[in-house]
């Protein structure tokens, strides 16, 4: 049996970091308003319970740099070996977006690529800190993933339903 892993994967500065240390329960990787703080793999292990199921799933979740980045220590190019590497090896991707930034250019390149892969793929759109927030998804559709998981991070909102949808989604 191979042990499930799941990237969290999107362009810089969508709260890729915020999320990773939201799930796990703590402050592993960095969180910085700054695009370029997580440059390489972060990986932890994690058990989640479906809440209506009760299913248990163990997985590695892993943390990943944005994809695109502008470097200006020029590492560009070892951030996206490792974003690849982390892609390659996971079991499922987590696509996060930013809710508020509705569909970038970036995101419809990052579409393109996860595609290729073939791997089951959550879309969330994260940063959706109000009502009014959580209410404008609907356009993340264009990216060809399905219906959108609204969240945010930071004010622990649709977590549980973040949670069932990763044990789904493996």
């Amino acid at each position: 049996m191979s042990y499930a892993s799941v990237a969290i994967v999107g362009r810089p500065n969508v709260g890729k970091s915020t999320l990773f240390n939201r799930l796990v329960g703590s402050r592993i990787s960095i969180e910085a308003p700054t695009a370029g703080v997580t440059r390489d793999r972060i990986l932890y292990p994690m058990v989640l319970e479906h809440s209506d199921s009760g299913k248990v799933k163990h997985f590695d979740l892993i943390d990943t740099g944005g994809i695109g980045i502008v470097d200006k220590q020029h590492l560009e190019v070892d951030v996206e070996k490792q974003i690849e590497f982390a892609i390659a090896q996971a079991s499922a991707l987590l696509f996060l977006v930013d809710v508020r930034d509705g569909v970038t250019p970036a995101d419809k390149e990052i579409a393109r690529r996860l595609r290729r892969y073939e791997k089951p793929v959550l879309l969330v759109a994260n940063k959706a800190d109000t009502a009014e927030l959580e209410d404008m998804p609907p356009s993340f559709h264009e990216l060809g993933f399905g219906d959108v998981l609204t969240v945010s991070a930071k004010h622990k909102r649709n977590m549980p339903e973040l949670e069932d949808a990763l044990v789904d989604l493996l």
